[in-house]
C-alpha cells in the first residue's frame, strides 16, 4: 500500500496567501499545513516533517531568510526544500535566499501552473532521492543544489582593470542607494551622476555594464518591488503606496502596476501577491482601483 505523501507546510503572516496558495494548488493532491510565523513554521516543520516548504521572504519576528537558516541549521529539516515565494526581485534579496539555504526563489505575481510545476519539481527530487524507505514514506531525501539565479553580465577583471572595476562598482551600488532612499522623489539621470561623482553618460555605462539593466529600468524594478511589498505590508491606501513609489496619481501607479503584474494593485493585495487561475474569484477581492 503506497503511503499519502507528506504534507506541504505553508509559512505566510497574510492568512489570505495561505488559503489562496492552498487553493491554487488544491488539484496536486497535496495535503497543505499553515504556519503564521517563522516560529510556527519551524514548530510544525519538525512535527510533521513536511514534503516542501512554500514560505514568505517578509514576516514579522524571524523572516523567511532567519527561518531557513534555523532550519537548515537542524538535522531533522536540513534537507526538506524550501521555496522562497516573495515581491521582490532584487538580487542581494536572491542571493541571501539561495545562502539561506532556499531551493527555489518565486517572485510574486506568479501562476498556479508556474508554482505547481515548481513544487512538482522539487517534491518528486526529494522522493527519488535517497532510501527507498523514506520515499514511500513521504519523507524527503537529501536536496539537490540549490539552482543559481541569473547573474549579471560580468565586467572585465584583468589586474590591470580590477581596481576600475571596484571603482565603478562603488559608483553603482551609492547611485542604487540612493535610487531606494529617494523613491518618492526619483532624481532625474544628470542629478543622479552628479550625486555619485560622475556623468550621466558613464554611469549608464557602468549600471549596464554590472546589472545588465539601464538606470530606469533599475529604477521602475525598485518601484514595483517596493510597491509589492507596501501593498502586501502595510496598510497604506493605494494612493499613500502610489506616493511612496514616485507616481503623481493613483491612476499612474495603477496602470504601471498592472501593466508589469497584470493585476490591479488592489487586486493585489486582496490575493496576497498571487495571481489567480481564470474563475477562480476570492472574496475578499471586492475593491476596485
Amino acid at each position: 500500500m503506497t503511503l499519502a505523501p507528506a504534507p506541504i507546510l505553508i509559512v505566510d503572516d497574510d492568512p489570505r496567501a495561505i488559503r489562496l496558495l492552498a487553493q491554487m494548488l488544491k488539484d496536486e493532491g497535496y495535503r497543505f499545513l499553515a504556519a503564521r510565523n517563522g516560529t510556527e513554521a519551524f514548530q510544525r516543520a519538525v512535527e510533521h516533517r513536511p514534503a516542501a516548504i512554500l514560505m514568505d521572504l517578509m514576516m514579522p519576528g524571524l523572516d523567511g531568510h532567519a527561518t531557513a537558516r534555523l532550519m537548515a541549521g537542524d538535522p531533522r529539516l536540513a534537507e526538506i526544500p524550501i521555496l522562497f515565494l516573495t515581491g521582490s526581485s532584487a538580487l542581494p534579496d536572491k542571493l541571501d535566499a539561495f545562502r539561506a539555504g532556499a531551493v527555489d526563489y518565486v517572485v510574486k505575481p506568479f501562476s498556479a501552473p508556474e508554482l505547481a510545476a515548481r513544487l512538482r519539481v522539487h517534491v518528486r527530487r526529494g522522493l527519488q532521492a535517497g532510501p527507498a524507505g523514506h520515499a514511500a514514506a513521504g519523507v524527503p531525501a537529501p536536496a539537490t543544489t540549490a539552482p543559481v539565479p541569473p547573474q549579471p553580465p560580468t565586467p572585465p577583471t584583468t589586474a590591470a582593470e580590477a581596481p576600475a572595476t571596484q571603482r565603478g562598482l562603488r559608483l553603482v551600488t551609492k547611485a542604487q542607494a540612493l535610487m531606494r532612499e529617494h523613491l518618492a522623489d526619483p532624481f532625474d539621470l544628470t542629478a543622479l551622476a552628479h550625486a555619485v561623482g560622475t556623468n550621466p553618460r558613464r554611469l549608464t555605462d557602468l549600471f549596464r555594464a554590472h546589472t545588465g539593466l539601464a538606470v530606469f529600468e533599475y529604477l521602475r524594478a525598485e518601484r514595483f518591488a517596493e510597491g509589492c511589498r507596501l501593498l502586501l505590508h502595510t496598510d497604506l491606501t493605494i494612493a499613500q503606496v502610489a506616493a511612496r513609489t514616485g507616481f503623481a496619481t493613483q491612476a499612474a501607479f495603477t496602470y504601471s502596476f498592472r501593466q508589469r503584474s497584470g493585476m490591479t494593485p488592489s487586486a493585489y493585495r486582496a490575493s496576497g501577491g498571487l495571481a489567480l487561475p481564470e474563475g477562480m474569484q476570492d472574496p475578499i477581492c471586492t475593491s476596485d482601483d
